[in-house]
């Protein structure tokens, strides 16, 4: 008897260190091969679908309740996809206003302090933007392959979440080691998901805030085209850097059309938030999974540095799940 009991404790740590190993692994397969998309498109669906789950399992049956979710989901799948090509038309429409406006006023003020702008109006910028785009071709075409190899990962990810939530895990009882390891890993999986919930939520709380503050900064400011502005900050944040830097551009153009004083306070303004988002998101985040300010700031820092954009949403999620993991190991000195 105690034979078997000892054989049977020393297959369940065997089955733990490798679900410790296999999930270690899969962190190293989406850093080095780039995967940090597909792996928030996959996270973040399947956290969508099992919270609607949860909810509508109270009140009816298992199997339909994962149809619902799923209908659900994809709902506001298509309703996202649909603002988004809005969005998209109304960028066609609105920036070539703002550029009409803001081109003349930015020549005024580079001859005003003695800096020659390699275009005086519009058809000279057209004219600047194809020669740049004729002389890139190769920069530009790899671009376009990465932003097309990123948006199949999401699409892929998507469907990877789709396929989880409706697999279901067998038997309870551990027949062999390979059943071990698997409700092993499912712990694993389990409990980085726990921390992912609550970075994405405060997350969410973040993005409200900055949101919430550039909107009344536009409001206050008086800036044209506001109802374009607030949508644009969202949509265009989304994007790695390239959003960001997109973004800042039309709203400090915007203010451009106003006066020069205004679009250097609108760039003062947009740097100091995205600035701050560092620490308020430490601060936030750290407090959600319960982690010190600074540990937190230096996960996004080197998750960013590692992963990009997908590394400041992963890497407090990480952090929580290695919390999670030690607090659950015993400790004998």
């Amino acid at each position: 008897m105690r034979e078997g009991y000892i054989m049977k404790a020393s297959s369940a740590s065997f089955a733990r260190n490798v679900s410790y190993l296999l999930f270690a692994a899969l962190f190293v397969t989406v850093v080095v091969l780039k995967l940090g998309p597909l792996m928030i498109a996959g996270l973040f669906s399947f956290m969508v679908l099992d919270s609607m789950y949860r909810s509508l399992r109270l009140k009816v049956p298992a199997r339909r309740a994962k149809w619902i979710a799923l209908g659900a989901f994809l709902i506001l799948a298509t309703l996202f996809g649909w603002f988004t090509s809005i969005f998209i038309r109304g960028m066609f429409t609105t920036v070539p206003k703002i550029a009409s406006t803001a081109i003349p006023r930015l020549v005024e003020v580079a001859d005003a302090y003695g800096y020659d702008l390699p275009f005086d109006d519009m058809l000279e910028l057209r004219e600047l933007i194809v020669r740049s785009v004729k002389q890139n071709v190769p920069r530009i075409t790899k671009a376009s392959g990465l932003i097309s190899k990123r948006f199949f990962y999401v699409i892929a990810g998507i469907f990877i979440a789709i396929f989880c939530f409706f697999t279901t895990h067998g038997k309870d009882e551990q027949e062999n080691l390979y059943d071990a390891i698997r409700d092993e890993l499912f712990k694993r999986a389990g409990s980085f998901m726990a921390g992912f919930e609550k970075v994405v939520g405060a997350q969410v709380i973040i993005s409200a805030i900055n949101t919430a503050a550039t909107a009344v900064f536009l409001v206050s400011t008086g800036l044209p085209h506001i109802a374009f502005l607030v949508p644009a900050t969202f949509v265009l944040g989304l994007l790695p850097i390239v959003g960001n830097i997109i973004s800042n551009a039309i709203i400090v153009a915007s203010a451009l059309m106003i006066s020069t004083k205004l679009a250097v306070i609108s760039l003062g303004f947009l740097v100091f938030i995205h600035k701050a988002e560092y620490f308020l998101n430490s601060r936030i985040v750290g407090a959600s999974i319960r982690f010190p300010t600074w540990l937190t700031l230096m996960g996004i820092v080197v998750g960013e540095v590692v992963m990009g954009v997908p590394g400041i949403i992963l890497a407090p999620a990480i952090i929580y799940y290695v919390r999670a993991e030690l607090s659950d190991l015993p400790y004998n000195p």
